[in-house]
């Protein structure tokens, strides 16, 4: 299994939001660290992405059709 490159922890110079589900904003002084591209609280583990379900494909064009129903046909 591959795991999320994690950097060593700094101190925040920046106010922000942790993208943890802490529910906490970053304050600047806070140890934080980035996960991949997410910036969290040192100790916070990022949210997991959430996978979205596939869409339905064209017969035509053979492209997802996007939400409004729109593909590469129209």
């Amino acid at each position: 299994m591959e795991t999320t490159p994690r950097s060593k922890p700094f101190t925040a110079r920046y106010p922000g939001r942790c993208h943890a589900d802490c529910g906490d904003s970053i304050e600047p002084g806070d140890d934080v660290v980035y996960v991949g591209d997410q910036l969290v609280h040192d100790g916070c583990t990022p949210a997991a992405e959430v996978e979205r379900a596939p869409r339905p494909v064209c017969p035509d064009c053979f492209t997802e059709i996007a939400p409004n129903g729109a593909c590469s046909c129209q």
